[in-house]
C-alpha cells in the first residue's frame, strides 16, 4: 500500500504532533499522505471523511477505540483498509501502540499484514431505519432508577425468552470485549459469524447470554411491567442515544450490508491483546 490518509483524536493529538511525525515518515517512503481534520470527541465528523480522497488504500486512526470505532463507521462501505495506532488508554481495537507505529506502517507498506472484516448493526425501528447504527453493540436499557423493565427477545419470529432486568445488550463480536463482556457475556474473537444476546443484570438466575447465527434477526419488544412509565426504555448505539421506547412497542436487529477492513500486522494474536489489555 502507498496511499495512505491520517485520522487523528484532537484531545489525543492537540498540537498535531503524532500526526506530523507519520505523516513525515510514510512520506519518507514514497507513500502519499491526507490529513483529514482532526476528529472531537462527540462530534459528528461524517462530513470530514467524505473528504477522503477515493484512490487512498489505508486509513490510520490514531487514538483510542472510540475514534477507531468513528471512523470505521463513518468509512463502512468504501474500499479503505483501517489500521489503528493507539494513542488511548486500553486500545484494545487497535493494532499497535505508537512506539511501534513505523514498524506497522512498514509492514502494510509492503503488504505483510491480515485483515478482519468488521460487521456493523442495522437498527429498524417502526419506519425508521439506522443503518450501520452500531459496529459494537445496540443496547434497550431501563429508563429510570432503581427499577427493572421487562423485555421480549425474539430471533426470526420466534420467543427466545422474557427478561426481567436493566436491559439488554445485542452484541458483535467485536462488541464482545466492550459493554457485553462488562455484563457477563463470552469473549468472541472478530472473524466468527454470530452476535451475542446479553441480558444486564437479569432478576433470574435462569438468564444467560445467548449467541445465534449472525444472519438471525433479533427483536427486542418492550412489556409491560408492574410500575410502567410512558417511556419504558432507551436505546443507545455504541454508546450514542438513539431514542425511546414505550411499552409494547419493539425495535429489530441485524447484520448490515457494509463491512469494515481491519489490519492487523506483526505477531501478536487476538488472544494476546485479550491478556494484555483485559
Amino acid at each position: 500500500m502507498k496511499r495512505f490518509c491520517i485520522i487523528a483524536n484532537r484531545e489525543k493529538d492537540p498540537d498535531g504532533r503524532y500526526t506530523g511525525e507519520l505523516a513525515g515518515y510514510l512520506t519518507s517512503k514514497g507513500c502519499s499522505v491526507w490529513t483529514c481534520d482532526p476528529q472531537v470527541p462527540g462530534e459528528d465528523a461524517g462530513a470530514r471523511f467524505h473528504k477522503v480522497p477515493a484512490d487512498t488504500e489505508c486509513a490510520i486512526v490514531l487514538g483510542g477505540d472510540g475514534t477507531f470505532l468513528h471512523a470505521a463507521r463513518a468509512l463502512l462501505g468504501r474500499d479503505i483498509a483501517i489500521l489503528g495506532i493507539n494513542l488511548g488508554t486500553l486500545g484494545f481495537l487497535t493494532t499497535a501502540e505508537y512506539r511501534g507505529a513505523e514498524e506497522a506502517l512498514d509492514r502494510v507498506i509492503g503488504d505483510d499484514f491480515d485483515e478482519v472484516s468488521m460487521i456493523a448493526l442495522d437498527l429498524q425501528w417502526g419506519e425508521k431505519h439506522f443503518e450501520s447504527a452500531a459496529m459494537n453493540e445496540i443496547v434497550v436499557a431501563r429508563n429510570g432508577i432503581s427499577r427493572l423493565i421487562r423485555l421480549q427477545v425474539l430471533v426470526n419470529g420466534a420467543i427466545v425468552s422474557d427478561y426481567l432486568s436493566d436491559g439488554v445488550i445485542i452484541s458483535t463480536p467485536t462488541g464482545s470485549t466492550g459493554y457485553s463482556m462488562s455484563a457477563g457475556g463470552p469473549i468472541v474473537q472478530p472473524h466468527a459469524r454470530i452476535l451475542l444476546i446479553t441480558p444486564i443484570c437479569p432478576h433470574t438466575m435462569q438468564a444467560r447470554p445467548l449467541a445465534v447465527s449472525d444472519e438471525d434477526i433479533i427483536t427486542v419488544r418492550v412489556l409491560k411491567g408492574s410500575r410502567s412509565i410512558p417511556e419504558e426504555a432507551f436505546i443507545s448505539a455504541d454508546g450514542d442515544e438513539v431514542g425511546y421506547l414505550s411499552v409494547g412497542e419493539e425495535i429489530t436487529i441485524f447484520k448490515g450490508a457494509a463491512t469494515a477492513r481491519v489490519l492487523r500486522v506483526g505477531e501478536i494474536t487476538f488472544w494476546d491483546r485479550v491478556k494484555s489489555k483485559l
